[in-house]
């Protein structure tokens, strides 16, 4: 039975992973029971008052939402939020209710500014039950849904979810900053191969870099650069580490690998060991330089 995802490498900060932050309606249910029909994946999250559940939904119409769920707080519910430079926000509003056929009723709060737009809205569509159903769930969706159930998802995954909705033809600079704060993520992360997750988090460092260019952004260019180096030194002490390791071992002379019985004589000093790679190394670099010296010949 596999170990747990630490808590760490599950929760995500919710201002690094969506642009929609201003809250437009709350929902008197709970954010399991609202996604349920959508088969929307479901991570774990937190902001500066507390813990949260997030996920994200797609209209019809192309815009996306954030729904969002506190575990402390006073009144169990799910909020929505929207980016407030889509043009028409109590669409969004409405279209996301009907989307989520969240009744009326079970909606005591939106946002004072669109609260009478919203109302106007419910009043011209009484006569019809959805108000859209384009989009159809496929059969594989359920067994994507169960499998996504039964794995911990982590704050990588969140990221990598968002990159798909969030994509660089269309959001680069929030792109940017996505691929940045998965690196970070990738940084940070204890589970998985260790020089693995460095050498991603240089990869995402990099991609971030394709945007946040040293001319356009300069404060963000050398924030990348900065994290590049951390990632490249400790992708250097761990590579370290992994030789130190191997020169500690006592390493069975390959001629007695087969002896019934190992004594002294049979183990090699780690100083020989040492002089094996160092002598090799300078072999390898001396092969290297007569190479560039005949090509420059």
């Amino acid at each position: 039975m596999s170990n747990p995802t630490p808590k760490q490498d599950r929760r995500v900060r919710f201002e690094e992973v969506t642009p929609t932050n201003t809250i437009v309606a709350f929902f008197d249910a709970r954010l399991s029971s609202v996604v349920t029909h959508l088969h929307l994946p479901i991570y774990e999250g937190y902001d500066d008052l507390d813990d949260m559940q997030l996920a994200f939904l797609t209209l019809p119409s192309g815009q996306t939402v954030t729904l969002a769920q506190y575990e402390n707080a006073p009144q169990i519910g799910v909020d929505l939020y929207v980016d407030l430079k889509t043009q028409d926000v109590p669409a969004v509003v409405f279209e996301s209710c009907q989307y989520l056929e969240i009744p009326r009723s079970n909606i005591p709060w939106f946002h004072p500014d669109f609260q009478e737009q919203i109302d106007r809205l419910y009043l011209e569509n009484s006569g019809i039950d959805r108000y859209i159903q384009l989009l159809e769930v496929a059969e594989s969706s359920s067994s994507q849904s169960a499998a996504l159930e039964q794995l911990p998802l982590t704050r990588i995954d969140c990221f990598h979810h968002a990159l798909r909705i969030y994509t660089r033809e269309e959001f680069p600079l929030y792109w940017a900053m996505l691929q940045h704060n998965l690196g970070l993520a990738y940084f940070d992360r204890i589970e998985g191969h260790r020089k693995r997750n460095l050498e991603r988090s240089i990869e995402c460092f990099n991609s971030s870099l394709e945007i946040y260019t040293q001319n356009k952004f300069p404060e963000k260019w050398q924030i990348n650069q900065d994290d590049i180096a951390k990632s490249k030194e400790s992708l250097s002490l761990y590579k370290q580490s992994l030789i130190e390791d191997i020169l500690d071992r006592p390493i069975p002379n390959r001629k007695l690998k087969f002896a019934k019985f190992t004594d002294s004589r049979t183990v090699m000093p780690r100083a020989r060991l040492r002089q094996r790679i160092v002598s090799r190394s300078l072999r390898r670099g001396y092969a290297n330089a007569k190479i560039q010296s005949r090509g420059n010949s």
